[in-house]
Parts: structure tokens; C-alpha cells; sequence
């Protein structure tokens, strides 16, 4: 059977994760399920408190396609309402646990729901927007009531099953639409990548609100009668003594956690463990061998995929630095377009179409939407305008669609695809493109240099923007200007190496470890407003100075001219 055919029987299939609950719970219902830091949940007592919180939600009015608002850190509560609004054939409105204020209001209209379930730690920021959203919340779990089975609508695979939110790195969050299929191919899929068995335990330390703890640790983990074990918040000095007290054979990791863990001070024990393989997405180059190296992991599986969108990488072959390449049956639905950063669209030829990328040229990440046809169809987003933006058009054919993923990439001459940039963080300087993501990869290896995020800074009578490095060093290590001067100049052209750069104790990120830096660009070199130490790059010296408040007089003036 071709993957368009299993596609489509996924879609028709009653195989989702509801029954599938009390399937696992008959088999095994004295088997860990769930492994919170210092709780354990086996899968009968799982079914019993997913029928407990049904029957709740069933007494509020939810029913099938209603959705329900989940406001928990990882935790019993936020698997058990998964639990029961899969079993309801409800809906999942998986909320941020760091979004408050507007932004939470926000959400929480967005998702559509009237109730809610969170732990006690969410209220002070609910009571924060009291009246300004519709959703009532239900706080804690029921702790007694009836057990007995609810009653499992016919949901299949084709169904609506959770809502997860975007980044919102360009306004406010928005609900992607995930169907139960995916969270089922997930299971079925990544347990056979990965190689876990009945038994063995999944760890992903990071928020289940975002898919990839979800479909790449705890949809496998259930699938084959495993463990997922995770803890409240990510802790990279923990990490260690989790996988050990777990037991755990597999890890899931996002951005970059991998780089946090490598920070911590080496032990003889970096290697006591049973991790066979780590999977996730955003593993960056510079930190990948030699993660792999002290740590000791045989396999490191690299992804590529974005909630809202219809494209899939994965690197399966370990190498090093590439987000894979698509299943082979998709190739012809996957494509790099050339995009024009000084116009800030994708680039049209002579004849009105996209321009296919050359190999190893950065292009815009394509998937053509194919409706019901190979697992490219696009469901996007709630807000059927917001999801219509992100397509584009009759782009290499009259009539065609393609989602657009927001994400330059470049494919190598064998097919292997690596990540470049997000299309709003590239920015041109002397007329040149600047990759921020490339250039941090490249001064991540500077001497001292723990981290750094690279960003553009507008600079007065010049076209562009300009480099700005916010830098964490090492522990223990001072900034070296030289060095990093004399670093930058012998791995980055001219126009690439940072103008600015300032040292930041550390790093501002999302829950999910994602560099933030748009507040980094906002502030830019401006001295009044940084507190934190800034320099700015002397090529006659061959060193980075202190910007002083008279230096940047004379740059505003135009009298120094980088």
C-alpha cells in the first residue's frame, strides 16, 4: 500500500487516540503510561481519570467539535484533558502556559471554546483578564465520580483533534488545525524511527503544548505501550538525572536545548545513560558533533515541519547539520522557490512563475496542496484569512496552490535540505543578504562564545540594516574583542560581520527555547536603553570597542561610517 492510501485510511479509520486509551488500558493496565518527575500514572489509572474529566466536560456541554481550552504545564492534568477531549471527540485548544494579558484574552477567543481546564498556577494570570474572554475554567481534577466509559462519538482520523497555537513572532498566536490522523502517524510512524519498544520510556522535556513533545515523544510512547515522562519546566542541569531515573531510550529535543545541555559542567557521568537516539527539530550544526560526542548518542533524528503547514523533512541518516529530505513519495511536492529579499516576495520569472532554486541556492520552502491527495492537503488555520495568506498561486502552474512556510532553505545536489533562515529575520546590508542564522552559527564557534542571536539595526543615512550579535558567553570566559574581531573577519565576509555587539548574561527565549528577537532589534546599540554591555566593531583596530555615548554621537552624525 502507497502512503496516499494509508493516508486516506488513516483518515477514514476509528483509529484515534480516545479508544485507543481504553484499548491500552484493557492490555496493560498495569503499566506506566506517564512519568512526571516524581509521579507515575499506569495506563488503567489513566482511563479511569480521562472518564472522570468526561464525564465532567459532558455535565459542562461539551461535545463533540466543541472545543476546550487546555491551560497546564506538562503534568496529569494537561494528559488527562487531552484524554478526555479525544474520547469526547472534542476539541484541544492547547494554550501557551507563558502567555498573559492581552495575549492570553487573545487566545482564548481565538480558540472558540466556553470551558477550560488548568492547574491552580494559571489562575492569578486568568484572573488577570477576568471578563475579557468567554471560557470557564474548571480548576484541577475531579479526585471521585463515575468511571464508566463515555460515550465515544464516531470520530476517524479525518477529525479535528487539537488546536496549537503559533509562535506568534508576527502578531498574536494563531490555532493551527491538527486532525487525529497525524497524531496517529506520529505514533505508528516515530515508534518504528525511533526503535522504541513496549516498555522503554520516551523523555521530552519541553511543553506538550507544542506538537513536538507531542507527536514525537508522547504519540509513539502510547502507540507501542511505552512510557512518555517529562517534568513541569525544562532544566538542563536536571536533564541527566531524569533520563537515568527514567530509564529513558529516547529524547526529543527543540531548538536549543541541546547547546544548554552542552553548557553544563562535563561529568563522568555524561555518558551513564540508556538514550539510543534523541529526535527533534532545530538541532543547530555547531552544536551537533560535539553533543553527540560527550554525550554519547548512537542516533540523532533531525525534523523539519511546520503545525499550520503540509511540508515533512526528516533525517533519518544522521547527517550532520540537514533537516532530511521528504518522504520519497512527496519529493515532487516539495519545493525551494526563489524569493527577493529586497522586494520581500517570491522572485517571478519572465513567464509569471515562481523560479525553481538552483542547487544549494536559498529559496523559500514550498508544499503544493494537493486537496485529499498524498498527505498534502492544508488545513492552516482557524481564521480561514490567515490561512489563505499563506499561500501563493498559479506559482509553477495555472491553478496550482502552495503553502508557504516563512523559512528559507537550500537543497544540496543530493537532496538533502538545511535550514537557512526565517524569511523575517534575513535582512540585506551593502546590498548583500544576510542570513542571521548562518552568521550565529558562525560566531558560536568564536572564542568564549556560548550563544548568540543575530539580528538586523537600521543605521542613520544607510540602506539595510545592519549586524547585531547579542552575545552569551562561556561560562567563566570575558569578551575577547580582538579575537572575535580577527573570528569574524576570517569566517564571515564583510558585509555578514556584526556592526554591534552586545553581551547578554543570557538569552532571551520562548518556552520552547526559540530565540526571541524582536525586542533585541527594537533596542538596537541604543546606550540609553541597553543595559547591558555594547561594542561596536573598529576594522582599523582590528577589535571591537565600547560604543560610548560620544561614539554614537558619531555615528548618528554619519562622521563614523561602518
Amino acid at each position: 500500500m502507497d502512503l496516499a492510501a494509508i493516508l486516506e485510511e488513516l483518515k477514514r479509520s476509528p483509529d484515534t487516540f480516545g479508544p485507543f486509551i481504553r484499548t491500552q488500558a484493557e492490555a496493560i493496565p498495569d503499566r506506566v503510561a506517564f512519568k512526571f518527575e516524581d509521579e507515575s500514572i499506569t495506563y488503567g489509572a489513566y482511563d479511569v481519570a480521562v472518564n472522570r474529566l468526561a464525564g465532567v466536560l459532558t455535565r459542562e456541554g461539551v461535545r463533540r467539535g466543541t472545543p476546550v481550552a487546555i491551560l497546564s504545564p506538562n503534568g496529569p492534568l494537561f494528559v488527562i484533558a487531552l484524554g478526555a477531549v479525544a474520547k469526547l471527540g472534542a476539541i484541544g485548544a492547547l494554550v501557551n502556559t507563558h502567555v498573559t494579558g492581552a495575549g492570553l484574552t487573545h487566545v482564548l477567543r481565538a480558540s472558540g471554546a466556553r470551558v477550560g481546564v488548568c492547574t491552580a498556577d494559571a489562575l492569578p494570570a486568568l484572573e488577570a483578564v477576568a471578563g475579557s474572554h468567554p471560557v470557564h475554567f474548571l480548576t484541577g481534577l475531579p479526585d471521585a465520580g463515575s468511571a464508566a466509559e463515555p460515550d465515544i462519538p464516531d470520530v476517524r482520523g479525518g477529525d479535528v483533534f487539537l488546536y496549537i497555537y503559533t509562535s506568534g513572532t508576527t502578531g498574536y498566536p494563531k490555532p493551527a488545525i491538527v486532525r487525529h490522523l497525524r497524531f496517529t502517524m506520529g505514533g505508528v510512524t516515530l515508534a518504528q524511527q525511533l526503535g522504541v519498544e513496549a516498555g522503554e520510556t520516551i523523555y521530552a522535556p519541553l511543553p506538550l503544548y507544542h506538537g513536538e513533545s507531542l507527536f514525537v515523544g508522547l504519540a509513539p510512547a502510547f502507540r507501542v505501550g511505552g512510557a512518555f515522562a517529562s517534568r513541569r519546566r525544562f532544566s538542563a542541569s536536571a536533564f541527566l538525572d531524569d533520563v537515568r531515573r527514567h530509564e529513558a531510550v529516547a529524547f526529543v529535543y527543540v531548538g536549543e536545548l541541546c547547546r544548554y545541555l552542552l553548557r553544563q559542567p562535563p561529568t563522568p557521568r555524561d555518558r551513564d545513560h540508556r538514550l539510543r537516539v534523541a529526535a527533534g527539530a532545530g538541532l543547530r550544526p555547531d552544536v551537533w558533533t560535539a553533543f553527540q560526542a560527550r554525550f554519547g548518542i548512537p542516533r540523532i533524528v533531525e525534523m523539519y515541519g511546520a503545525t499550520e503547514g503540509n511540508v515533512a523533512l526528516q533525517n533519518a541518516e544522521g547527517r550532520v547539520g540537514s533537516v532530511g529530505k521528504p518522504h520519497p513519495l512527496l519529493e515532487d511536492n516539495v519545493r525551494l522557490a526563489r524569493f527577493d529579499l529586497a522586494r520581500g516576495e517570491l522572485s517571478r520569472g519572465p513567464d509569471g512563475r515562481c523560479v525553481t532554486c538552483a542547487s544549494d541556492e536559498p529559496g523559500e520552502l514550498l508544499g503544493r496542496v494537493v486537496a485529499g491527495g498524498a498527505g498534502m492537503e492544508y488545513d492552516g488555520y482557524t481564521d480561514r484569512d490567515a490561512s489563505a495568506r499563506k499561500l501563493v498561486h498559479d506559482a509553477f502552474a495555472p491553478g496550482d496552490a502552495w503553502f508557504r512556510s516563512g523559512d528559507l532553505l537550500r537543497r544540496d545536489a543530493d537532496g538533502w535540505y538545511y535550514f537557512v533562515d526565517r524569511i523575517g529575520d534575513t535582512f540585506r546590508w551593502k546590498g548583500e543578504n544576510v542570513s542571521t542564522q548562518e552568521v550565529a552559527d558562525v560566531l558560536n564557534r568564536a572564542p568564549g562564545v556560548s550563544e548568540t542571536n543575530v539580528y538586523g539595526v537600521a543605521l542613520p543615512g544607510e540602506d539595510g540594516r545592519a549586524g547585531m550579535a547579542a552575545v552569551v558567553l562561556a561560562d567563566g570566559a570575558s569578551f575577547d574583542a580582538a579575537a572575535f574581531h580577527a573570528h569574524a573577519v576570517r569566517e564571515l565576509p564583510a558585509y555578514a560581520r556584526p556592526a554591534f555587539v552586545r553581551l547578554v548574561p543570557e538569552m532571551d527565549v520562548t518556552g520552547t527555547l526559540k530565540q526571541r528577537k524582536i525586542a533585541l532589534a527594537d533596542e538596537g546599540y541604543d546606550v540609553a536603553r541597553v543595559g547591558d554591555p555594547v561594542f561596536v566593531r573598529d576594522d582599523a583596530g582590528r577589535t571591537y570597542v565600547p560604543l560610548t555615548p560620544a561614539v554614537l554621537a558619531e555615528i548618528r552624525s554619519g562622521r563614523r561610517r561602518l
